[in-house]
């Protein structure tokens, strides 16, 4: 990432948590209470705990339900229920690689280093995948899939985030497969005060936002 990438990315992030400080707290002994009742140790590092707790804020406000920070709604209810924090998948995780998927929560024995690891491979499954702009569209759909739960890494939302503070453009069109991702972006669209558009397509459907 280019140094006005990394500002802009900075400037989203601090952003968010003045915003959300308030829901931040709430978050944060939620987290904690859970990992003390399940014997886990938090994610130590400041920077990457706070932009999952943003995650968990964002998700409550957009969709009424503390998701998984890794992965947007998918629409199949019972796989979303188990994506509500801490997901049906994240004990599973824990006992094979020491942390769930998105890092929040670890084993005890986990040090820093280990955090560190952990982290330096999941930003690598969300960022590692370039954005697929066409035409000066960006297509979300051909992306690795995550086994355990049959969805896309990175999803249509994370790509979108991605792509906001890259370009800087007013505006953002993206291309998505399923009529689910258009919806989770109108919701996205609402939080953030964008303009929403959406119109079917034989490829899927084509949302467009724009900055007010």
């Amino acid at each position: 990432m280019d140094v006005k990438g990394m500002f802009k990315m900075m400037k989203a992030f601090f952003g968010d948590y003045f915003r959300y400080r308030q829901e931040l707290g709430r978050q944060d002994q939620f987290i904690k209470k859970y990992a003390q009742i399940k014997n886990l140790k938090v994610n130590p590092h400041w920077m990457f705990y706070t932009n999952l707790k943003i995650w968990l804020t964002e998700s409550e406000k957009m969709f009424g339900r503390r998701y998984c920070p890794c992965f947007e709604p998918s629409g199949d209810r019972e796989l979303d229920k188990k994506l509500i924090c801490p997901c049906a998948f994240a004990e599973e995780e824990i006992k094979e690689n020491g942390t769930c998927h998105c890092v929040l929560f670890g084993r005890q024995d986990l040090s820093h280093e280990d955090f560190k690891k952990a982290e330096a491979h999941l930003m690598e499954e969300y960022q590692g995948v370039p954005l697929n702009f066409v035409n000066g569209i960006l297509d979300t759909r051909k992306v690795p899939v995550e086994k355990k739960r049959g969805l896309k890494v990175p999803d249509s939302l994370h790509q979108v985030k991605r792509a906001l503070n890259a370009i800087g453009n007013k505006e953002l069109t993206v291309l998505v497969e399923k009529e689910q991702e258009a919806e989770n972006l109108k919701k996205f669209a609402e939080l953030k005060n964008l303009e929403y558009q959406k119109k079917e397509t034989s490829d899927g459907y084509l949302v467009t936002l724009k900055r007010k």
